[in-house]
């Protein structure tokens, strides 16, 4: 859905059109009945990389350089190991079969 506001209606009530923004709509705001900006939610993929760093799954420092990440699950350690080096070492005779 999408909302054409004007930028005095913004200045007023920004909190809330940000709000309707973050749920997922596109409001468009004008000057003098011109369009002059659009704000849209992130992608997807831009959300799913802010969710990762904040888990700490990605460095923010790499996060620019990460494509891709959409559909990314992050593997899970098989059950019954007592050490990530020992997850690690599983994981990687599984792709050696």
């Amino acid at each position: 859905m999408t909302t054409r506001v004007p930028i005095r209606q913004l200045q007023q009530h920004a909190s809330e059109l940000i709000d309707r923004v973050a749920a997922g709509e596109r409001v468009e705001i004008t000057r003098n009945g011109r369009l002059i900006a659009i704000l849209t939610p992130p992608p997807p993929e831009q959300r799913v990389r802010e969710d990762l760093i904040r888990t700490g799954t990605v460095d923010p420092e790499n996060a620019a350089q990460a494509r891709g990440l959409a559909d990314w699950v992050p593997p899970v350690a098989p059950v019954g190991l007592s050490s990530p080096s020992e997850a690690l070492h599983a994981l990687r005779q599984e792709e050696e079969r």
